[in-house]
């Protein structure tokens, strides 16, 4: 990736790609390191990633002063080619707002197989070597791990009950058993699931890796976030905790979305604290103590229902599929966005909001004895859009237990067949959170020696 395409916006050399291929961001003065707001994208080259870098675009020139400049970094597996004319594209969008405002908005790309965990290291590396901080990373990339749709099924649910199975559809078919090609010679390396590696594990070990920019974070937005992306379809009865990587599952998509609210919702909870410390620490030594810098928070949000190519389908299916979606929220579903820009706006949200807000929209939860919560993007009939609280399997809206407390949340359409959360489905899902998060970090410390191994053998690292 050269240099050459910052052309585009030429005062931007403070943050750019230099011929050797890393992506680096320089804070020159009279710039302070805390006016600039630096946000990571996995999975950016398309649908939901490439909408989120726009929406990410246009709500920092709604949201910060002219004071202010907002660092796009972006990740993809593309060629350099189409990486340069992904980022291309999004200064062309930036310079839509102005020319002011594209000269405060910097794009920088880097190359992340999310499959290949020395690909992860490799880039964790090369990001705490040449950036200062980063405020959020949000991990959008993934993969779905279906063969395809079980076609009689699908038109049977769709045309009897549109909003629910466009919503939490049952047809389709997962591949069973797909894991990623073997990394290491080690006999000890053992079969890494395809759709955990690249849904899950992969950007877990990758915000380990980068905790020490994201320790960094604080002005104007508060401590770095790290924002896990879920989905309306996660539920706990696609998920066995004796199959964390749902390697004998053909549902193995929903089951990482389900892994992933697990995760998130229970990071700050007592029972799962060894192991979310341990996730969160940095072997970094400098001046200061780490102990002293803000610890950076885990949040999960999830686009709704939007059409993207995540699911392989000939264009007149496509075409079918977006108008079913919109059946839908004519109908009354509230989690149907149907475009990725929609579908953006719950974590583009949670990346730029101040902590103050962030705080305040999960105050009514925590008063009632909840915790973290799940947020999802929302539209009503119109296409108004809303960052909402999403009911979850086990843990309700927010952690309460006794079903929804807030006015909003009652008049929102629910799940069919959804049960309140009761006391012992919230110990029930903290005691999943807890095994979730003692196997995630046992798994990284793990594949963390088996890389150790494999560089010693190459002779270094990258």
């Amino acid at each position: 990736m050269s240099g050459t395409s910052e052309s585009l916006v030429p005062n931007m050399l403070a943050g750019t790609s230099f011929s050797d291929g890393e992506a680096r961001l320089q804070i020159d003065s009279p710039d302070e390191l805390q006016n600039n707001i630096v946000v990571l994208v996995t999975g950016a080259n398309t649908g939901l990633g490439y909408s989120t870098c726009q929406r990410l675009i246009d709500e920092f020139e709604k949201n910060f002063p002219n004071t202010h400049k907002l660092t796009l970094l972006i990740t993809t597996r593309r060629p350099p080619a189409q990486v340069r004319d992904l980022k291309n594209d999004l200064r062309k969008y930036a310079l839509r707002l102005g020319s002011q405002v594209a000269e405060r908005i910097r794009i920088l790309a880097e190359t992340l197989d999310l499959l290949n965990l020395s690909s992860v290291r490799a880039l964790s590396r090369r990001l705490n070597r040449n950036f200062p901080k980063l405020d959020a990373i949000i991990l959008n990339a993934g993969i779905g791990g279906w063969s395809g749709l079980d076609w009689p099924k699908a038109i049977y649910n769709v045309l009897t009950d549109m909003v629910h199975a466009t919503t939490w559809p049952s047809y389709k078919i997962g591949y069973v058993g797909m894991v990623v090609p073997k990394q290491t010679q080690q006999p000890e390396e053992k079969p890494l699931g395809s759709v955990f590696c690249s849904n899950v594990f992969g950007h877990y070990m990758l915000a380990h890796n980068v905790m020490p920019l994201l320790r960094r974070s604080g002005q104007p937005n508060g401590p770095g976030r790290v924002i896990w992306l879920s989905s309306i379809e996660a539920t706990t009865n696609f998920f066995n905790v004796d199959d964390i990587q749902a390697l004998k599952s053909g549902t193995a998509y929903e089951s990482s979305k389900a892994l992933t609210d697990l995760l998130a919702l229970t990071s700050d909870l007592p029972s799962t604290a060894p192991w979310v410390k341990s996730f969160l620490s940095t072997s970094e030594s400098d001046d200061d103590d780490d102990s002293s810098k803000p610890t950076p928070t885990n949040y999960v949000g999830h686009p709704g229902v939007c059409g993207t190519s995540i699911v392989p389908l000939l264009l007149p299916l496509v075409y079918c599929m977006i108008a079913a979606f919109y059946l839908a929220r004519w109908l009354g579903s509230p989690w149907h966005p149907n475009t990725p820009y929609l579908g953006a706006n719950a974590p583009v949200w949670l990346a730029l909001s101040p902590q103050s807000t962030l705080d305040a929209a999960e105050k009514p939860y925590r008063e009632k004895g909840g915790g973290r919560v799940k947020w999802g993007s929302s539209t009503d009939i119109f296409g108004n859009a809303a960052v909402v609280s999403t009911e979850t399997d086990g843990w309700g809206f927010g952690g309460v237990v006794g079903g929804p407390i807030l006015a909003a949340d009652k008049a929102r359409r629910r799940k069919r067949g959804m049960k309140v959360a009761t006391v012992e489905d919230r110990v029930r899902f903290e005691e999943l959170g807890r095994r979730c998060w003692q196997y995630l970090e046992e798994l990284r410390v793990e594949w963390d020696k088996l890389l150790d191994t494999l560089e010693q053998e190459d002779g270094g690292d990258s």
